[in-house]
């Protein structure tokens, strides 16, 4: 009675042993499935993915808001990468090859600097082709902190306030050391170079003549 009762435990163990096997190869088989196909999914997304975008050229760029006439230093670029389809003809590189250069155009912000934004001198580049650069000597100090390449003035004679020239845009600010002679007296004095047409720069001319009671002015247009 004894044995029969043992050999009936034993079976149950044995039973009990081989569901805890079956249980265990299921679950294995299950893990080993899912990995797989987790294996199958990352490969077969990593076929179809497209190939990371190459990072690009370098290339100069505008720092912040630059005027036309401006001239650039180191801190008015900044190198950076951009895509090679966004990358226009002529853009530069170097900082070296803007530096004491003056721009012939308006720059905004992160705009791609090119061969053709920059020049060695004041430039009359993109304006009329009928325009020219005329010399605009003013003796009022007071405009220093106002006047700045890319403003547009009336220029008025100080010795009646008629206007000699309207709507005139201010290419590049003249030192001594772009002027032909010695260095002026009145240091404060402004002078630029400005886009005109040939009859203003003839009136221009005439009433910046250095006699008593003569000179040139400016108003400041919106």
């Amino acid at each position: 009675m004894r044995a029969s009762i043992r050999a009936a435990q034993e079976r149950g163990r044995r039973r009990d042993a081989d569901r805890r096997a079956v249980w265990r190869r299921g679950v294995l088989r299950k893990a080993l499935a899912a990995v797989l196909c987790g294996a199958a999914v990352y490969a077969a997304v990593t076929a179809l993915a497209p190939e990371p975008p190459a990072p690009g050229p370098l290339v100069l760029v505008a720092d912040h808001d630059v005027p036309v006439g401006a001239e650039l230093g180191a801190d008015s670029v900044r190198v950076t990468r951009v895509p090679e389809g966004l990358v226009p003809g002529g853009a530069l590189s170097d900082p070296a090859q803007v530096q004491g250069r003056v721009t012939t155009a308006p720059l905004r912000a992160g705009e791609i600097l090119t061969d053709l934004r920059v020049s060695a001198s004041a430039s009359l580049e993109g304006l009329d082709p009928e325009l020219v650069l005329a010399h605009l000597p003013l003796r009022d100090a007071s405009l220093a902190g106002v006047l700045q390449p890319g403003t547009r003035v009336d220029v008025l004679t100080t010795t009646d306030g008629a206007v000699l020239a309207a709507d005139v845009l201010l290419v590049r600010r003249v030192t001594d050391q772009d002027a032909a002679g010695p260095p002026r007296a009145d240091a404060d004095a402004l002078s630029f170079l400005v886009a005109v047409t040939p009859e203003q720069a003839g009136r221009l001319a005439a009433g910046g003549a250095d006699l008593p009671g003569h000179g040139l002015t400016v108003v400041i247009r919106g």
